[in-house]
């Protein structure tokens, strides 16, 4: 896959082009790269997707606490992953976000880069105030000289995959349902950051994550997870949460790891947590020893449930 990260001296043969956020690569933005693909072999071009970055809320309203479902790096390893040609980065400012539609069409999609076919999703739209959707982009095209092609919703159940629908569960801990929805586990990665030890004190010692910025952080609770270090995979618990029996008052959400079956120290290195399901909800217990008696159950159950199957983790 070549990445492009401006427009200029951009040169990609006969681009058969989709245009979208693609927060999280979900099995709905998969339908809509398949689709992509399929019209690249068929007309003898090259599929190409066009996203924008950063993010246009983070441009236009810095203000509101943007919350992604994958990085840049994870969205530009997924997109990696489904085999298309190209992968274009637009450069989002204020500026850019005045732009037209008609204009962006013209100026962008034909004069730079000269596409064949544009794919667009059932709810994609495009320009200033996002008043370009399907149908009026539609009748720019045979004037423009391209093909425009609509791709219909991909549902689960009665509702469209979305990034909002995944969010939407996340933010209630059904991280098994969410990763029906995205077609893998949902992850979180990041650099493992030291805290207070307290964990090693009563028999689990934690590796303390800390995540991208942007990074959509599913709601507090107890998790079982696998931890990906270097080459392997580790069963383990994880929570989040603002750790109620170990500080009082009001505290900053810690994301704290405890992986079976490791023994080393991770402060500094970079590990990727995936979701496997939620255990149970953080609370507060009398002391550290009930707290404990709580942690030996809690890793009793992941490791009888979860410990051979190794299929729930991403190869």
């Amino acid at each position: 896959m070549k990445i492009f990260r401006s427009l200029d001296n951009i040169v990609i043969e006969k681009p058969i082009l989709t245009i979208g956020s693609f927060d999280g690569v979900h099995l709905g933005h998969k339908q809509v790269i398949d689709k992509l693909k399929q019209e690249a072999y068929r007309l003898g071009g090259q599929s190409t997707v066009l996203t924008f970055w950063p993010h246009p809320v983070a441009v236009l309203n810095p203000q509101q606490k943007l919350q992604l479902l994958s990085t840049l790096d994870e969205k530009i390893f997924l997109l990696e992953q489904t085999g298309i040609d190209n992968l274009i980065l637009l450069p989002f400012s204020k500026e850019f976000s005045q732009i037209e539609y008609t204009d962006f069409v013209k100026l962008v999609l034909v004069e730079k880069l000269h596409i064949s076919t544009l794919l667009l999703g059932y709810d994609n739209k495009m320009g200033r105030g996002g008043k370009g959707k399907f149908q009026e982009v539609e009748a720019l095209a045979q004037s423009c000289g391209f093909n425009i092609l609509k791709m219909n919703a991909v549902s689960a159940g009665d509702e469209p995959i979305s990034s909002t629908k995944i969010r939407d569960l996340l933010l209630v801990g059904n991280v098994s349902e969410a990763a029906k929805l995205l077609g893998r586990q949902y992850s979180l990665a990041g650099k493992v950051v030291k805290g207070n030890r307290i964990g090693t004190k009563i028999g689990f010692p934690t590796a303390n994550l800390l995540p991208d910025a942007y990074k959509f952080i599913p709601c507090n609770g107890v998790y079982a997870i696998w931890t990906q270090i270097a080459d392997n995979k580790h069963l383990g618990m994880l929570n989040i949460g603002v750790r109620p029996t170990l500080n009082s008052g009001k505290a900053e959400v810690s994301i704290e790891a405890h992986i079976f079956d490791f023994v080393g120290d991770l402060y500094g290195e970079n590990i990727t947590i995936q979701f496997i399901e939620k255990i149970r909800s953080e609370r507060q217990f009398a002391n550290l020893e009930a707290l404990s008696r709580q942690l030996q159950m809690d890793s009793r159950l992941i490791k009888s449930r979860f410990k051979s199957d190794t299929k729930k983790a991403d190869e």
